[in-house]
């Protein structure tokens, strides 16, 4: 794909709220996988959170997702500050995703020579071999794979075991997510409930 200066996520000659619709559109839930221990320990990955409805499994983050996700809390807080609005997330959780954002730009280390604009000028780059990104989405939510798992890019969960309570009906894991959901209930994955509040 060639690198574009304009974009449907960045063109000044378009309103704010259809870029800002562009970037809620992307879709990070793909971002947590199930990954059984046995493989997590032969492929060297450190130890995990264990996956809600198998013990034999842990979660873990796809990068790619990962990184989307802090380009989208980036790019959120960015535009709020812009506008005089103050943004929900911890600043630490933004210096977090900056640092991972540089890891990754550095292990990548991308040697593709692309031009320089000029108010007059809006380069178009050289052709770049990417990866499918649908290939990886595929991947992440293949069902013995698939961690269940939703969330909003936007907020902090306080009831994460709420994140995990998406198993389509063909997962593996659907029935013992459901038979748990069908005995406690569910909670607000964002809201503040009885039991999570703290007594003062």
């Amino acid at each position: 794909m060639p690198f574009r200066t304009h974009t449907e996520y960045w063109n000044p000659n378009v309103s704010e709220s259809v870029l800002d619709a562009a970037w809620d559109a992307l879709d990070t839930n793909p971002m947590a996988i199930a990954i059984s221990n046995d493989t997590a320990r032969r492929a060297g990955l450190a130890p995990s959170m264990r996956f809600p409805w198998d013990g034999e499994r842990s979660v873990y983050y796809v990068k790619g997702f990962h990184d989307l996700h802090c380009l989208k809390v980036l790019r959120k807080a960015l535009v709020l500050q812009h506008n005089g609005e103050n943004y929900a997330s911890s600043f630490d959780h933004l210096l977090q995703c900056l640092d991972g954002l540089r890891q990754s730009v550095i292990c990548t280390a991308d040697d593709t020579p692309v031009p320089t604009t000029t108010p007059t000028h809006d380069a178009a780059g050289p052709f770049r071999l990417c990866r499918d990104w649908n290939k990886l989405v595929d991947w992440a939510t293949r069902p013995d794979r698939h961690a269940c798992h939703k969330f909003d890019d936007y907020r902090q969960a306080t009831n994460e075991l709420e994140l995990f309570a998406h198993c389509p009906r063909d997962s593996p894991y659907f029935s013992v997510m459901h038979t748990y959901f069908e005995y406690h209930g569910h909670r607000d994955a964002y809201g503040v409930d009885s039991e999570s509040k703290t007594e003062g």
